[in-house]
């Protein structure tokens, strides 16, 4: 089945829409980093690791959570 043209119209705010999402999933993930590294960085300081262990380790988990849900979120789009 062909889908129907869209007007210029359409076309625009769905690529505004797409940028949106997509923009928000980066943002996501840059977040998901700072907070890793503030909460290790707290970490560290309280347990007084002289080298970033805390700091390395959550902004790594964090990481890794935040590409796992991004991905969900774009298998449920598909």
């Amino acid at each position: 089945m062909r889908a129907q043209p869209q007007s210029p119209e359409e076309r625009r705010k769905s690529a505004i829409k797409a940028a949106a999402r997509y923009g928000s999933m980066g943002l996501q993930l840059f977040g998901a980093c700072l907070l890793g590294v503030f909460i290790g960085r707290w970490i560290d300081g309280r347990m007084l690791w002289e080298k970033p262990y805390g700091a390395v380790f959550l902004t790594l988990l964090f990481m890794l959570a935040s590409l796992v849900s991004i991905f969900r979120q774009l298998m449920r789009e598909s």
